[in-house]
């Protein structure tokens, strides 16, 4: 489709609702503009469409459609409809949707704005999982707390019933690398184009549009991780890291041209530009060891020229502008130490100043001789390179390290945004040292690295001479962001993480599920039946884990404290009204991390893990400890119960790498300990056998990413491991289908849940959410107090919030 100015002459086609022949009227009238005739296109072809998600679409709707629609300023869920969002292979609705105008923005758009929520995320799955995933990602962005309604209408094809949500995941992000990210810079190429460039721990250097798709090819480093990266004139790019070499590529040609600086043993601590006054421009490199070089620029060969001494480790630089023709200061950091070298000066070193904490980044601002740093403490300052007066600090450093900064302007002003180890963003006037904006949150883990991108065009929408800021994240992704605002597109404050969330057959409204939600603002239980909250006084301490439990009748919820206490509540005084709290029970040092109560020989029992190491068992009917066990190493990550035919097994994961079983009176060892070979083991579940004498397996899920089944009378593995593929396992939670088909669920902080068939091993499905969780929960339909529903419903919780929904495997 040629996009050529002049007029565009496009046939008129006739309806075509089932996909088969088309009809062309014989008349065709010129337009003016492309607008029209991709309008046309777009409604021509949303009419090829199936109505069933199921049906593969024409390669060429798939790929194409969302793109005319967009031209045609009709990119909306009926001219884009949701059939072919499974299919979408152009990966580029969600920045679509970023450049739409006020007349696009105005129509009905919410099944393509919850497939841009899960795009970046969603990979190589397949039809089946991306139906699925939308239809989920659909309900929780449309109908938040919202009363559960088994009879809404399904979605031919996706896997899932949504019963209710809580959920606020961000739109901001650009891309999902599969590697560790670890620098980040902003080029323009010779033609006008900025590009954003990444580096990883892999040695793979990527060039990105500036809406987050790929620019061209990798390039490949076959060394170490990519750490530092400076662009230069004539689409020249440096790169360096850890394997202690400087290369020079040619981007645009995807070329490397030479490798000047190769020094194996050491590392590359900072790669940066420096230009004295009265003297050439040259490219500095420091290396691990202290050495100092300098390159030419353009021959990339040595240059002896006037260099600091430095110390014999690592150094972080940053040329810093004196204005005019003064040329450049050089401030120097080694540990807490910083130093301001000025070559206009015989004495070299004008002054230094020691630090708290051990220096993280350096940055020159757009102020003549002002640069900002931080540190480990937590400190951001703004000094003066000439003199070393500090004339400006952050008056509230957040919490832990900060880990990485950026200059930048805002309004007008010079400004500094830097990256925590809490994983926020926070921009700073360089000026006053005071906030602008509040937090940009949205990262799961510490923004590694920072750039800038000019904020001009249709694509990049931000006031006249407004930066964006740009962060590549430890959680793998590349997010965007308007500095003072919550981050592009999104215009919503991220919820706190939740801690802890669990679903309660007994007690609920109707039947309806009742979900205990937990984070650092306090717990909330939702009534599913009404979509109202339940008070919970709770108290101040944030809780760490649920339990469900049935005690003589009486149904329980079980909660564990920040404080490494554990509560009782009951839950039976009526719909709406507060849990009375009961009892407390007092024992562990540490808060617990899991909880399973289960009855026995009459009795209803509770067996807590905490991150104290101990495993402990409790009588709920007389509210008493009955044993504890210390021999787990270091944490206890989760615990769950064994029911085997030789009655029930309490089991228990740690940080040691081990899986414990345990008799649930003595609370004494049962077998040797299982060493799982998975690093750190985070979760277990019972996996039930379709055998005579109720065997019973043991699911263990590693920080390795790997799923294991284990035979606890022998101790030895059953099958192959299952690989999620996208990071640790967090949970795991077994449950059988309408048709009794065996089915093990497993999530982490890759924000996927995986599900498979545990007699076979088969992978069934994938359920991309786009943020990470931490916590999995199942009731099925069929065990006593359960939902009013003909599947099992399954919980996930994690830093976005809580969804819940019925699985349905089998059928349409």
């Amino acid at each position: 489709m040629s996009d050529a100015d002049g007029p565009y002459r496009a046939p008129r086609p006739g309806r075509s609702d089932t996909g088969g022949s088309k009809t062309w009227a014989d008349d065709s009238k010129a337009w003016a503009d492309t607008k029209d005739a991709h309008r046309l296109i777009a409604e021509a072809l949303s009419r090829l469409v199936a109505a069933d998600p199921t049906i593969p679409p024409h390669p060429y709707l798939s790929r194409h459609l969302a793109q005319h629609a967009a031209r045609g300023e009709v990119l909306d869920d009926a001219h884009v409809p949701l059939a072919v969002l499974p299919w979408e292979s152009s990966a580029n609705v969600r920045t679509l949707l970023r450049q739409g105008d006020a007349v696009s923005a105005a129509r009905r758009q919410e099944w393509l704005e919850a497939w841009a929520r899960i795009e970046p995320f969603i990979g190589g799955a397949g039809p089946h999982s991306r139906l699925t995933s939308l239809h989920l990602a659909h309900h929780a962005a449309t109908r938040p707390r919202t009363p559960l309604d088994p009879s809404a209408a399904r979605v031919s094809g996706s896997r899932v019933t949504p019963l209710w949500s809580d959920w606020t995941a961000q739109d901001n992000v650009l891309a999902v690398s599969e590697t560790r990210l670890e620098s980040l810079t902003r080029t323009t190429t010779t033609d006008g184009r900025s590009l954003l460039v990444s580096g990883d721990n892999h040695g793979t250097i990527r060039m990105w549009e500036p809406h987050g798709v790929p620019a061209m090819a990798p390039l490949h480093t076959y060394g170490g991780a990519v750490q530092h990266l400076l662009p230069l004139p004539g689409d020249l790019l440096l790169s360096a890291g850890t394997d202690g070499s400087v290369r020079v590529w040619h981007l645009t040609r995807g070329q490397l041209l030479a490798e000047p600086v190769h020094r194996p043993g050491t590392w590359v601590s900072a790669l940066t530009l420096f230009a004295a006054k009265d003297a050439p421009e040259v490219v500095l490199v420091a290396h691990s060891d202290g050495r100092l070089g300098a390159l030419d620029p353009v021959t990339f060969r040595p240059v002896d020229t006037p260099l600091p001494s430095l110390d014999p480790a690592p150094a972080l630089l940053s040329g810093v502008s004196l204005g005019g023709a003064e040329g450049m200061a050089l401030a120097v950091a080694q540990g807490r130490r910083v130093r301001v070298w000025d070559p206009r000066r015989a004495d070299g070193y004008t002054h230094e100043h020691e630090h708290e904490g051990a220096v993280r980044a350096l940055v020159d601002l757009a102020a003549p001789g002002r640069y900002a740093l931080c540190d480990d403490s937590g400190y951001i300052g703004f000094r003066d390179a000439s003199t070393g007066r500090e004339t400006a600090v952050a008056p509230a450093p957040p919490a832990g390290p900060v880990v990485a900064l950026t200059a930048l302007t805002v309004g007008g002003r010079a400004a500094v945004a830097s990256g925590g180890s809490d994983h926020t963003l926070r921009v700073w006037d360089a000026w006053t040292g005071a906030a602008i904006g509040g937090p940009l949150e949205g990262h799961t883990a510490p923004p590694v690295a920072l750039t800038t991108l000019p904020g001009t065009s249709r694509e990049l929408p931000a006031p006249a001479g407004q930066e964006l800021l740009v962060s590549a994240g430890a959680d793998h992704t590349l997010r965007r962001w308007k500095p003072g605002g919550p981050g592009v597109g999104a215009g919503r404050a991220v919820r706190r993480p939740v801690t802890a969330a669990a679903l309660s057959g007994p007690g609920s409204t109707a039947g309806a599920p009742l979900i205990a939600v937990a984070d650092e603002s306090g717990t909330t239980l939702w009534d599913t039946g009404t979509g109202r909250p339940v008070p919970f006084p709770a108290g101040h301490a944030t809780v760490t884990a649920f339990a469900s439990a049935l005690v003589r009748g009486e149904p329980l919820l079980v909660t564990a404290h920040s404080d490494a206490g554990v509560q009782l509540w009951s839950l039976d005084r009526g719909a709406h009204a507060a849990p009375a709290r009961l009892a407390g029970l007092l024992g562990h040092s540490l808060p617990v991390r899991s909880m399973a109560a289960f009855p026995h020989d009459g009795r209803t029992l509770l067996v807590t893990g905490g991150a104290d190491g101990t495993v402990r068992l409790w009588d709920l009917d007389r509210v008493c400890a009955l044993a504890c066990r210390e021999d787990h190493l270091l944490s206890v990550r989760d615990v769950a119960v064994l029911d085997t035919a030789q009655g029930p097994r309490i089991v228990s994961a740690g940080t040691d790498g081990t899986v414990r079983l345990w008799d649930p009176v003595t609370l004494r060892p049962v077998g040797a300990p299982l060493h799982c070979e998975q690093r750190v083991v985070n979760a277990v579940a019972a996996v039930p056998v379709d055998e005579p004498d109720g065997a019973v397996l043991v699911a263990s899920g590693g920080e390795d990413g790997t799923i294991r089944l284990w035979d606890p009378g022998t101790g030895r593995p059953v099958g192959r491991r299952l690989d999620i593929g996208d990071g640790p396992v967090a949970a795991l939670a077994f449950f059988r289908t309408a048709a009794d088909r065996p089915c093990l669920a497993a999530t982490g902080p890759g924000g996927t849940i995986h599900l498979w068939d545990t007699d076979t091993g088969s992978h069934l499905l994938r359920i991309v959410t786009g943020s990470p969780l931490g916590a999995l929960d199942v009731l099925d339909a069929r065990q006593p107090g359960g939902p009013h529903l003909a599947h099992p419903v399954l919980l996930a919780a994690g830093v976005a919030g809580v969804c819940v929904f019925g699985i349905r495997m089998e059928g349409r």
